[in-house]
């Protein structure tokens, strides 16, 4: 892991304190402790006076929410394919942020972007798996697909019992 040591975060003896402690914050509320724990795994780092929060560098750029509009706006120009984009109620669009509401405003313009606005914290894909699961099965066209070939088993097992 390529560890940030510019910043001095707090020491925590017990790695169940602090996922009980990010449960109660914006960008994890409602989540399960156990899940808590098992993202911190991934941002801490142990010390001999104990856990200490760290980051990867690499995950923190590029992403499109920290793009220039010079950037972004070409990158969102160039896409081909629909894209499904949930929000969470009580994520990043809480913030209202001019930035984030000039991109949001763009995609919608210029591109085929279904947005879908879902109740839930940042970490929606995690908390609220159903919901997400069932909205990208429904933009994926998929919950069709399944019906046709449920429809079509046993047709084709008929067909190629009749061969036996």
């Amino acid at each position: 892991m390529l560890v940030d040591d510019t910043f001095n975060h707090k020491i925590y003896s017990e790695l169940s304190v602090v996922s009980e402690k990010i449960t109660r914050t914006i960008f994890y509320k409602g989540m399960d402790v156990d899940l808590a724990q098992f993202m911190l795994e991934r941002s801490i780092q142990m010390l001999p006076e104990g856990h200490q929060f760290t980051y990867d560098k690499r995950l923190r750029y590029p992403a499109l929410i920290r793009m220039t509009k010079d950037v972004l706006f070409p990158l969102i120009n160039s896409w081909q394919t629909p894209i499904l984009y949930i929000i969470a109620t009580d994520g990043f669009k809480q913030f209202h942020h001019p930035s984030y509401e000039e991109g949001i405003d763009y995609l919608n313009k210029h591109s085929s972007v279904v947005q879908l606005e879902l109740a839930g914290p940042h970490h929606i894909h995690m908390t609220n798996t159903d919901e997400v699961s069932a909205a990208v099965i429904d933009f994926l066209g998929l919950d069709r697909m399944f019906r046709t070939v449920r429809k079509l088993i046993p047709l084709l097992l008929r067909s190629s019992l009749k061969g036996l």
